[in-house]
């Protein structure tokens, strides 16, 4: 008999549940940067194992409503809860904001029967104690099943969390193919990755307002796919800044981007990158959903 269960990863924003799901699931399923607010959608990593499939819901950081996108991906948050058979709160021993993280997980209703485990990550930039301290600070603010050390960016403590996930989940059928890690479909992850590589080498000169959208995905006669996207930015000043001197910016990002797809996606990728100006387009319904940022029915 299979078992089945879906996962909630939440988190305040940049707490490293990206990493986290990343590492858990063994290929880049979302998308890392260290710019807070990176992962916009309800992203789902899928790890098959000892017939057990966890699919992981990395979902946004919780943060303040400023625009459409922002009420966008806090409806993303509430979403996911709906319909886990358990999930991960993620707490960034680095940089601890205890009221934070308390008024997020009285966000998580804990007479929902899910189990939830706590997970003190980022433990190897930090002495014992703060962890102790942090363990017996956090216990006292939700009821967890169980609290776990890890190290996501170095994969210490994630056969704990993983094998202890494998015990609560119920029986049941496989909702995805053994051989699949993430539900996006390659349009989507084509998009994230430009956007990923857009925020790491951008990271000191353009804001969270970086969009991608996929205009072709065409296979050529030549055996190569031919993908053309549009980097969107809400002021001419970043389009200058990513374009940079000559072309130089936007070449070289698409170049890291492309070599990125090939390994991915396992196929020569041609990619044509395109950049314009949509002044605004986080305050603008219509365009956060042009952009692919839709709700959830």
């Amino acid at each position: 008999m299979t078992k089945f269960g879906a996962v909630g990863v939440f988190g305040r924003a940049n707490a490293g549940k990206s990493t986290l799901v990343n590492a858990l699931v063994g290929e880049r399923v979302s998308i890392v940067s260290k710019r807070p607010q990176t992962t916009r959608k309800r992203i789902l990593g899928i790890l098959t194992v000892d017939e057990c499939q966890l699919v992981f819901c990395d979902t946004p950081g919780l943060h303040a409503i400023k625009n459409k996108l922002d009420a966008y991906m806090h409806d993303e948050i509430l979403s996911t809860v709906k319909g886990l058979q358990a999930g991960l709160y993620l707490v960034d021993l680095s940089e601890l904001k205890p009221e934070e993280d308390q008024n997020y997980l009285a966000q998580l209703n804990p007479e929902s029967g899910m189990p939830l485990f706590l997970v003190l990550n980022k433990s190897d930039l930090v002495e014992a104690e703060a962890v102790k301290k942090a363990r017996e600070l956090y216990s006292g603010f939700y009821h967890f099943n169980k609290i776990f050390i890890t190290a996501a960016s170095e994969n210490e403590g994630l056969d704990a969390v993983q094998k202890a996930l494998q015990e609560v989940v119920p029986e049941g059928p496989y909702a995805y193919d053994v051989d699949d890690y993430t539900s996006l479909s390659e349009r989507e992850i084509v998009e994230e990755t430009i956007r990923e590589v857009a925020l790491q080498r951008f990271y000191q000169e353009v804001p969270h307002s970086i969009a991608v959208q996929v205009e072709q995905f065409k296979e050529r006669e030549n055996g190569k796919t031919y993908v053309e996207a549009t980097i969107y930015v809400e002021k001419e000043s970043h389009k200058k800044i990513i374009v940079g001197k000559g072309g130089d910016g936007i070449k070289t990002l698409g170049q890291i981007a492309r070599q990125r797809l090939n390994d991915l996606l396992g196929r020569d990728i041609f990619l044509e990158l395109w950049i314009k100006v949509k002044e605004n387009w986080r305050r603008d319904e219509q365009w956060v959903e042009r952009l692919g940022y839709r709700k959830n029915t």
